[in-house]
């Protein structure tokens, strides 16, 4: 029985063999064009098994089954399944895939495949690329810099993060008003932000980064033209997240960051180089220490005597440290979302808090945000958007100024014998505590300063597509937007206290006189409908599609600001109430405005392969005077997809496509009453009357505080583009070039008066600023796996360079200085024929070694006279050229050398995936040279070290018979600097800017648990620079800080920061 059972079991394996032999299996893969394709992916259906084709397409696969289904992919062209069905050479050909071609980016007012658009438009899916959208960036903006070629946004450098005033694309267009440095002076080169196809007049702060779909920026004049008189800086736009699954999706998002310093400044902390340096700086004043030796020198000679008091109880206090903290941060955020057949909706909620790097920053902010869009009709669809952001700040930063130049040896505690709870207001006997502030409005301990906002936003759309005419669409777009701000500040009278006065200390109240603050309430209101009408027909080869619209638009805002100071007695509760005041002044502002605007856009090609585009808007605004409020703007487009050719088909390009453009811009940016003159009260803010017109007898009246200027217009921006779009090798290597130039014209300005007005400035169009510059975005998939089973490696290269220059200034005017050379930290120096951003100085030669050196320096006259340059100089000063020859150094030798932009920027990303782990870094590259990429610094080369703190990198020229160091970088010791010359030097950098590394667990184990996909990271952000530089962060020319008297220079310090986060999906 045993036997028969054998034999009929053999039986049935034999009959089975055939269904599981194996074989090889080997081929090639090829393009529709027949050329083999290297790299594609080979691999059997339901296993891990696979093969990767070599460089002619061909490819080998071993232990094949007979009924194995073979699947063959690679980047760019379509996936094919192919049964093996017992054959053992299948040859494929993988067509195409124009996904990517297909993408669908936002155009204004519209939206476009990315193969039909003829305009510069660099797009970013935001929300799907998690590498991005989990580091830790307080907003899109930032990521965006490391991945859109001539876009610039500083790092974040305060709790909140919104830096928004540094953005730019393709640099500088206008002049910032006054030539300030300030942020406000640079609003006027900010690039507009559309929000779902709407002008947004909020802050990118608004937007949680969670809630965000798609980033498209329009940057030549053609593609951003129909926004006519608001987008001459180019236009960004966002497209927020909407429901993508008949099942409803449940989106969990925690993050905890931890955040410091990327750079600070590095102080003295060797003992005996800190004594030297404070013995040589006190003998360049003292000539009975010259010769002395400063090894055997009393060190209680070189100090005060709360230094000495400190240095003997062995304190060394880093002040820098004790402003700091490690800021933390938390952010959570929950969406809902989903879909039916006729309707779509997104739900998301968030919650952040931030703590800044210095004591007294702190930020938190809520929001929320709702969509629904429902289908009423196959010819009616209709959608509505809310959204809601609270947001709140609170704390005085503490001085970094003090903390920088405080001496080490110094107290931070009061020493007095029952009175150490106390911070001491002067730990080195000297200088103020930089945890105390140095006046009103100025103290980490003794200011109370608060601010706090909410806006609500609220979008209705109706879309009509009219069934009597196919292609036929009208959308009408009403939003509204309220927002409401309060700010409060308040100085305690401790900040009047010194601390080593018991008496003060026991009755602060006493200073009660001095004790004030302030308190403002602001809220706006603004509305805007836009009413679209397009058009889209195809007829043969020929397509389409046409738009004319019309914009309204109104802002009407409203402020009470109200000062005061002066109390009799310490507060009641811990609260002083306006009223109690001796002194209150009071303001109120109302600004109004509105606009219109009609706009229009043709957009035509010819079987794919000829692309024509024209814009045209028509803007209205309020502000401008009768005869000059209304501005025309224009832009036109063309391009040609050569790879559709039939000259190209067997070419090497799977993508070719030229582009050209050009078009005119406007810019508004001036006050809502800048063309009307204005009277104010003689009564100054303070309360103090001023004297009015009747001889010296003070009076109550008004007077005339600005000109008008009925003539005031439109500022204009002409820009043209050259660009071509290509991918290559299955599109394995894509990318865009772009080529361009612009100039901006009639700049809004306020420009200097003569004196016989009586004003010292008058709002006008005036100047041109022109600029050109190259960008180039590369993408490419160096290992084209899948991720998963095959490893994948795909890299972004991102590189662009701007040359910028000042045309012309005003009317008889080539340059404006003035401003600069009081304060050229706060000031540009503006110069006819060089770059806003020009540095402006002598031309340092180096450092006199000897005196033969200064000797030798000389100048010889035309009647053959030789004098020296620099007669008084002495061995270790600066050196510095004589520019006009006139044999001496003066003012008149200052002139631009050099600009304070780059030469490029290259961001370099790669993306490497295998196995559920993802790792993504960048590094970002901004180059100089001698005349690019400069920093001013002066504060980082201070030679006088008789007291207070020490830069570890200052290494002063000495050349004493103890001491030697013939520096050509830091000048002598104790040398002052009489030329007030700015210590330019190069901002040349590398950085590790983001990184990101990841792990998503497997579907099988998370689903058990009830979860769709679960995803845990650590992400980074400008973990480590590589640079020269002497400041703090050289990407933002951070500076150091003047002394502690001075709210001068001083950087706020970039952030690099760390997070661990999580995204759970239901």
């Amino acid at each position: 029985m045993a036997k028969r059972f054998l034999i009929g079991l053999l039986a049935v394996l034999a009959a089975a063999m055939p269904a599981f032999a194996q074989s090889t299996v080997s081929g090639k893969i090829v393009d529709t064009k027949g050329e083999g394709i290297p790299g594609a992916n080979v691999i059997i259906s339901g296993t891990r098994t696979g093969a990767i084709s070599d460089l002619d397409g061909s490819y080998k696969l071993t232990g094949v089954s007979s009924k194995a289904v073979l699947e063959f992919s690679c980047l760019g062209y379509a996936t094919k399944k192919v049964a093996v069905e017992g054959k053992s050479v299948i040859n494929v050909v993988l067509e195409e895939d124009s996904e990517f071609l297909d993408d669908v980016v936002v155009i204004g007012y519209g939206t476009a495949r990315r193969k039909d658009v003829s305009g510069a438009i660099a797009s970013l899916n935001y929300g799907d690329n998690a590498n991005i959208a989990n580091l830790p960036n307080p907003n899109a903006f930032s990521a965006l810099s490391s991945r859109v070629a001539g876009f610039n946004y500083s790092p974040t450098s305060s709790a909140s993060g919104d830096n928004s005033a540094t953005m730019t694309t393709r640099r500088m267009k206008a002049l910032p008003t006054g030539g300030s440095k300030s942020s406000s002076a640079h609003s006027l080169n900010q690039p507009l932000l559309v929000v779902d196809g709407v002008i947004s007049y909020g802050s990118i702060n608004e937007i949680n980064t969670a809630d965000i779909a798609t980033i498209d920026v329009l940057k030549d004049a053609s593609a951003a033209a129909i926004y006519g008189s608001r987008a001459a800086n180019g236009v960004i736009v966002i497209t927020t997240k909407r429901g993508a699954s008949e099942k409803p999706t449940v989106r969990f998002d925690a993050s905890v960051s931890l955040s410091d310093w990327s750079r600070r400044p590095e102080f003295v902390t060797d003992e005996d180089v800190f004594f030297r340096n404070r013995f040589f700086s006190k003998s360049a004043g003292d000539a009975s220490l010259v010769g002395l030796d400063y090894r055997t020198y009393d060190k209680v000679n070189l100090m005060s005597r709360v230094e000495n008091e400190a240095y003997n109880q062995g304190i060394y206090t880093d002040w820098i440290d004790e402003i700091s903290r490690t800021g933390v941060g938390q952010k959570y955020d929950v969406s809902v979302s989903g879909k039916s057949a006729k309707t779509s909706y997104y739900v998301g909620s968030n919650y952040t808090r931030t703590q800044g790097i210095r004591l007294g920053d702190d930020y938190e902010k809520y929001s929320f945000l709702a969509k629904l869009d429902i289908d009423l009709a196959s010819w009616l669809k209709v959608g509505v958007k809310g959204n809601f952001q609270g947001a709140t700040s609170w704390g005085q930063p503490a001085r970094i100024q003090n903390a920088t130049w405080l001496s080490p040896y110094s107290f931070v505690k009061c020493q007095l014998e029952g009175y150490e709870d106390w911070y001491s207001s002067n730990p080195d006997g000297n200088v103020i505590s930089p945890l105390w502030g140095t006046g009103s409005g100025d103290s980490y301990l003794w200011t109370d300063r608060s601010s706090a906002s909410n806006t609500v936003n609220g979008l209705a759309y109706a879309q009509i597509d009219f069934p009597f005419l196919k292609g036929l669409s009208y959308r009408v777009t009403a939003q509204g937007r309220r927002s409401n701000s309060t700010s409060d500040v308040f100085s305690y009278p401790e900040i009047w206290v010194n601390t080593e006065k018991p008496e003060e200390m026991d009755n602060p109240g006493a200073k009660a006189t001095n004790a004030g603050g302030s308190s403002s309430a602001s809220k706006g209101s603004t509305w805007n409908i836009d009413n679209i009408l397009t058009y889209t027909t195809d007829f043969g080869r020929n397509h389409i599609d046409a738009m004319v619209g019309y914009t309204r638009e109104r802002y009407d805002g409203n402020k009470l600001s109200t000062s005061f100071s002066g109390y009799d007695l310490y507060p009641s509760f811990g609260y002083y109430d306006i009223a109690s005041a001796a002194n209150i002044s009071s303001t109120r502002t109302r600004t109004i405005t509105s606009a219109i605007a009609y706009l229009g856009r043709v957009n035509y090609n010819w079987a794919n392969k000829y692309y024509l585009t024209a814009n045209f808007r028509r803007d209205g605004y309020s502000v401008f005077a009768d005869g000059h409020k209304w501005g025309n703007f224009y832009g036109a487009s063309a391009a040609w997809v050569i790879s559709n050719e039939e000259f190209m088909k067997n070419g090497p390009f799977d993508f070719l496509k030229l582009r050209l453009s050009y078009g005119e811009n406007g810019s508004r940016t001036i006050g809502a009453y800048a063309t009307t003159a204005s009277v104010v009260n003689t009564i100054s803010n303070g309360g103090t009357r001023t004297n009015a017109w009747l001889g010296e007898q003070s009076a109550y009246g008004v007077r005339i505080n600005q000109i008008a200027n009925k003539g005031l217009s439109w500022a204009t921006s002409t820009k043209a583009d050259l660009g071509i779009d290509f991918s290559v090798l299955g599109n394995r290597l894509n990318g865009t070039l772009d080529l361009y130039v612009g100039n901006t014209y009639d700049m809004l300005v306020s420009r200097s008066a003569p004196y016989y007005t009586g004003f010292s400035s008058v709002n006008a169009n005036a100047g041109q600023v022109s600029n050109k510059g190259i960008e180039l975005t590369l993408n490419s998939v160096n290992i084209a796996g899948d991720g998963q089973d095959k490893f994948r490696w795909e890299s972004n290269l991102v590189f662009f360079t701007n040359k910028n220059k000042l045309e012309h200034l005003y009317p008889g005017v080539t340059s404006d200085v003035a401003n600069y050379l009081i304060q050229p930290e706060a000031y540009y120096a503006l110069v006819e024929g060089e770059p806003i951003t020009a540095a402006y100085d002598y031309k340092l030669l180096g450092i006199f070694q000897s005196q033969e050196e200064i000797d030798n320096y000389t100048y010889t006259a035309p009647d053959g006279t030789v004098s020296k340059i620099m007669p008084d100089a002495r061995p270790g000063d600066l050196k510095f050229e004589d520019t006009n020859n006139d044999g001496k150094i003066s003012d008149l030798d200052r002139h631009v050398i050099g600009t304070t932009d780059p030469l490029f920027t290259v961001n370099f990303a790669n993306t490497l995936s295998w196995k559920g782990f993802s790792l993504y870094f960048n590094f970002r590259w901004m180059q100089g040279d001698k005349t690019h990429f400069l920093g001013l610094d002066p504060n980082a080369f201070g030679t006088s070290m008789t007291s207070g703190n020490q830069l570890k990198q200052v290494t002063p020229w000495c050349d004493d018979k103890y001491y030697q160091n013939h520096s050509n970088t830091y000048p002598r010791y104790g040398y002052s600097n009489v030329y007030e010359y700015q210590y330019w030097n190069s901002r040349s950098f590398l950085k590790l800017k983001d990184l990101s590394f990841s792990y998503t667990l497997p579907s099988k184990l998370v689903s058990n648990v009830g979860l769709s996909a679960a995803r845990v990271y650590v992400a980074a952000t400008d973990l480590f620079t590589i640079t020269n530089w002497s400041g703090l962060d050289p990407e933002t020319a951070g500076t150091i800080a003047s002394g502690s008297a001075s709210t001068r220079y001083g950087s706020d310090g970039t952030y690099k920061t760390v997070t661990f986060g999580v995204n759970l999906t239901f």
